[in-house]
Formats: C-alpha cells, sequence, structure tokens
C-alpha cells in the first residue's frame, strides 16, 4: 500500500473510532498468567513445536516461546495456547 493510500486508510480508522483489532486486523493477544495466551487475527502457524509457536499476522510474526506449548483449539483466525508461557514477541 503508497504512504498515501496508508495515511488516508490510518486517518479514517481514527476517525471512525473502531479498536484497530477491527478497523486494520491488527493482533489481539491476551495472556492468562503464564500459562494461557489468546491470540485473535492470525494469518497462518509457521512454526509449532512443544517450545515455539510462531505465528504469521496481517502486520507481523508473533512467536511465543516456552516449554510444554500445546495449541489447545483454533479457528481461521483464534487459537488457545497453553503451556509455561516465558516470552512472547513480535517480529
Amino acid at each position: 500500500m503508497s504512504s498515501k493510500k496508508k495515511s488516508i486508510y490510518q486517518k479514517l480508522s481514527a476517525a471512525s473510532q473502531l479498536p484497530r483489532d477491527l478497523s486494520d486486523g491488527a493482533v489481539l493477544v491476551s495472556v492468562t498468567g503464564q500459562e494461557e495466551v489468546y491470540v485473535e487475527n492470525y494469518k497462518g502457524i509457521i512454526e509449532y513445536t512443544s517450545t515455539r509457536l510462531c505465528l504469521q499476522t496481517k502486520h507481523c510474526k508473533l512467536e511465543i516461546q516456552g516449554e510444554c506449548l500445546c495449541i489447545t483449539y483454533y479457528t481461521g483466525d483464534e487459537m488457545k495456547i497453553t503451556g509455561r508461557i516465558e516470552q512472547i514477541n513480535y517480529l
């Protein structure tokens, strides 16, 4: 997207006062303690092991590191990860 179109889009999104996850498709990450992570608006799974989960989002990659990581459930745009969560990184 050109910078001019992006600027106009950002201004319209700001004027609409909608949350970025709705207006821009931004990733939404909810963490409960060190044991649960809910991710919304992801595009795909890049890598999944018991110690690392890497997801593609619209704007970046999301990396979750820990121990005994398990995808408890997932749909086309949301998932729940359980295990011992040690790090969450935006790449």
